[in-house]
């Protein structure tokens, strides 16, 4: 549980910032949406939290 809210702070902490840099670059520099390096960079960290959260990285204690 502790895994998954953390993922869940991290996604809303993601997308409020991501709202904030598209108002940011439509109000300055619509021309160009530089925001989509932004998306680009933090998409598979958020990926990769979800993965951990999920306990894909986990050893299997099983078999060790």
């Amino acid at each position: 549980m502790r895994r998954a809210r953390a993922v869940r702070v991290h996604l809303i902490v993601a997308l409020l910032t991501l709202l904030v840099l598209i108002a940011v670059n439509a109000l300055f520099s619509s021309r160009y949406p530089w925001w989509l390096w932004v998306l680009t960079a933090w998409a598979p960290l958020i990926v990769a939290h979800t993965a951990w959260a999920r306990g894909l990285f986990d050893r299997n204690k099983e078999g060790s």
